[in-house]
């Protein structure tokens, strides 16, 4: 089926790709397509061009009226995930109805014969994985960052002073768990909502067409008897090539409000290592508790990263130099050691950290390739 500038109903379906209810097994055509309409799903769920809102709402609509709902009396449109968090302070978010409400039955058959899992492994990955629990994690931050801020909570070194002030953030973050949720929502539900779009276009239609087609063209939102508010997409998603949220070059998402942030592949990271990381420091590197983010600070921070931090050469040999960093007082290695390396086919220098008891640079080039001294002999180092 060739992907035509059409509605999924209005395509010409090829025979061979239409799926039979007694069906057990998929052909390899089958098969081809299942990925093909995977990968269309996931490129619509993580656009960020602009939609019709008014076809949005009235596919919400329709969603409502299947479910045997009136539709809500207002339909709000928010400019970002900590938008919607606002608007739902103040109420309950018990009152949600979630995708559930429109037709479990569904799901019942979408493993049956193996279409499921294909469309699962591919939008799974690609939209819930990275997307999700990058801007989950952002947006519950931003809430516990501005609650603190409001109410002038102590703040030292970026960390709460108090371990009772974060017993009290992490209170209120439960209490709008919900709201948060609620705000990435269109990501969470992309990979069962493709699976009933899927069944929709080569079985039956199912009652969940509407809300399929509605969810790719929202990035959340939080659906509720009286009121529906729903969080437009973002205006920059940024990726690598496997699909974790990442740019180089300034933030990884941004919204239509301006909120947004910064990602090194995957990695949530403060501005200043994406924007500005030849201003990173040895305190900022030290002072980090994250140890993704140190790894991340140690790439971009370069050939400097060692001198930074007052790195002492402990050996060095022709396949690179071992050095030694003293680490703050009440870290329990006291001292990291790492190797400088050269990658001949980049001509880069780069710095590995190897464990505290390693003594010579060529057994530290050894360790990490998994290998001792005694058996690392490469015809060229890369």
């Amino acid at each position: 089926m060739n992907p035509l500038n059409k509605k999924d109903s209005e395509r010409v379906m090829d025979p061979a790709l239409r799926l039979h209810p007694d069906q057990q097994e998929l052909t390899s055509a089958q098969e081809a397509e299942a990925r093909r309409f995977a990968e269309e799903r996931i490129q619509a769920q993580l656009s960020t061009e602009p939609v019709d809102e008014q076809e949005a709402e009235a596919l919400l609509r329709q969603a409502y009226e299947v479910a045997g709902l009136a539709a809500p009396q207002r339909i709000q449109w928010v400019d970002g995930p900590l938008q919607l968090v606002a608007a739902l302070a103040p109420r309950s978010v018990g009152e949600s109805i979630t995708a559930s409400s429109w037709g479990e039955s569904v799901r019942a058959c979408m493993f049956r014969n193996g279409l499921g899992d294909i469309v699962e492994a591919s939008v799974h990955t690609s939209v819930d994985t990275w997307l999700w629990n990058g801007v989950m994690s952002s947006v519950s931050d931003r809430v516990r960052d501005r609650v603190a801020s409001s109410v002038g909570f102590p703040v030292r070194n970026g960390a709460y002073a108090s371990v009772s002030w974060v017993d009290l953030l992490d209170s209120i973050r439960d209490h709008v768990w919900g709201s948060i949720e609620a705000s990435v929502r269109a990501y969470t539900e992309s990979y069962y909502l493709a699976f009933s779009r899927l069944f929709d276009v080569y079985l039956a239609p199912n009652d969940l067409h509407a809300l399929a087609l509605f969810n790719e063209l929202v990035s959340g939102y939080w659906l509720g008897q009286e009121e529906a508010i729903i969080v437009r997409r973002p205006k920059i998603l940024s990726r690598d090539a496997e699909g974790r949220l990442h740019s180089a070059t300034g933030p990884c998402i941004e919204y239509p409000d301006g909120w947004g942030f910064y990602a090194w592949h995957g990695v949530v990271v403060p501005e200043r290592v994406i924007l500005a990381p030849e201003t990173l420091t040895r305190d900022d590197f030290l002072n980090e508790s994250n140890v993704e983010v140190r790894r991340v600070m140690q790439e971009q921070m370069g050939e400097r990263f060692v001198p930074e931090l007052g790195g002492v050469v402990i050996d060095h040999s022709p396949r690179g130099t071992l050095y030694e960093v003293r680490l703050p007082d009440g870290d329990p290695e006291r001292v990291a050691r790492y190797v400088q390396v050269l990658d001949a086919s980049t001509a880069r220098q780069y710095f590995l950290r190897v464990p505290p008891t390693i003594q010579t640079a060529a057994e530290a080039v050894a360790w990490t390739f998994q290998v001792g001294v005694e058996d690392y002999h490469p015809s060229q180092e890369t």
